[in-house]
C-alpha cells in the first residue's frame, strides 16, 4: 500500500496493480455460472412455458425480489469490506438508489406513478407543475449521486490499474453486465415503438428474462468481488 506521506489512502482504492495478474479460479467459475444462467434462461423461454415466464418476470418475481436484497446487501458490505470514506459512502449510495429502483420507488403515488426519471414526465400532462419540480429535484440529486459515485471510483480503479487483477476484471464484467441488462430492457419497446417491428413471443420472452436475470447476477457477483478484494488485500 502506497501513500504520500500525511495522506492516507482509502481502503477501497488502496490496492495497485503494476502487472497482469493470470485468470484466477473465481473468473472461471463466474463465467461457469454466467453459462450456466444463461442456459437456463433460453431453456425457459425456448420451452414456451408462458406461467413460468410471467412469474420470473413479474415485479413480484424472485428475480426481482433477489436483485433488491442484494443491492441493500451489497451496501452494507461495501462499508464493512472497505470502511467509511467518501469513495465507499458515495457507492454504498448508489447501490441504495439501485435497490430503490428495482422497488420502482420513482413511479409512488407522489409523481402520479409516472417516473420522475423519464423525459415524458416533463413533457406530459398527468403531474402538476408542483410534482415536476420537486421530482425534478430529486432526480438531479440521484443524477450526482450515480455519477459521483461511479466517476469517483471509475477514475481510482482505472488510475490504479486495479483491472489487471482478477477481482478487477470481474467488475469490468459486471460493468458490462448491466449495461447489457439494461439494453435487454429496452429492445422490445424500442424494436415496436421506434421501428416498428414489434418481437414475438420468444424473442419478448429472451429479452425480458436475461434482463431480470442479469439485474439479479449482477449485484451478486458485486458482493462476491467485495469479498475477493478482501481476500487480495491480505
Amino acid at each position: 500500500m502506497n501513500a504520500a506521506r500525511g495522506h492516507s489512502v482509502p481502503p477501497s482504492i488502496a490496492l495497485s496493480s503494476s502487472r497482469w495478474t493470470p485468470i484466477s479460479r473465481a473468473e472461471v467459475v463466474t463465467v461457469a455460472l454466467l453459462a450456466a444462467l444463461v442456459l437456463w434462461l433460453v431453456s425457459i423461454a425456448l420451452s414456451g412455458d408462458r406461467p413460468m415466464v410471467d412469474w420470473l418476470t413479474s415485479e413480484d418475481g424472485p428475480l426481482e425480489w433477489t436483485s433488491v436484497i442484494a443491492w441493500l446487501v451489497l451496501a452494507a458490505v461495501i462499508i464493512a469490506t472497505a470502511g467509511v470514506n467518501r469513495y465507499t459512502v458515495l457507492l454504498a449510495a448508489v447501490c441504495l438508489l439501485f435497490c430503490a429502483r428495482e422497488l420502482d420507488l420513482h413511479k409512488q403515488a407522489l409523481f402520479g406513478s409516472v417516473s420522475f426519471l423519464k423525459i415524458n414526465f416533463y413533457r406530459g400532462h398527468e403531474v402538476t407543475l408542483t410534482q415536476k419540480l420537486f421530482g425534478g429535484l430529486i432526480a438531479l440529486g440521484v443524477l450526482g449521486t450515480v455519477l459521483g459515485g461511479l466517476g469517483l471510483n471509475t477514475l481510482a480503479f482505472l488510475r490504479r490499474r486495479l483491472y489487471r487483477r482478477p477481482w478487477g476484471r470481474l467488475v469490468v464484467l459486471a460493468g458490462v453486465l448491466l449495461v447489457l441488462s439494461k439494453v435487454f430492457d429496452r429492445l422490445p419497446a424500442v424494436l415496436a415503438d421506434e421501428y416498428h417491428r414489434p418481437l414475438g413471443w420468444t424473442a419478448t420472452a429472451l429479452a425480458h428474462l436475461h434482463e431480470e436475470g442479469l439485474e439479479t447476477f449482477v449485484p451478486l457477483l458485486l458482493i462476491a468481488i467485495a469479498w475477493l478484494r478482501v481476500s487480495d488485500a491480505d
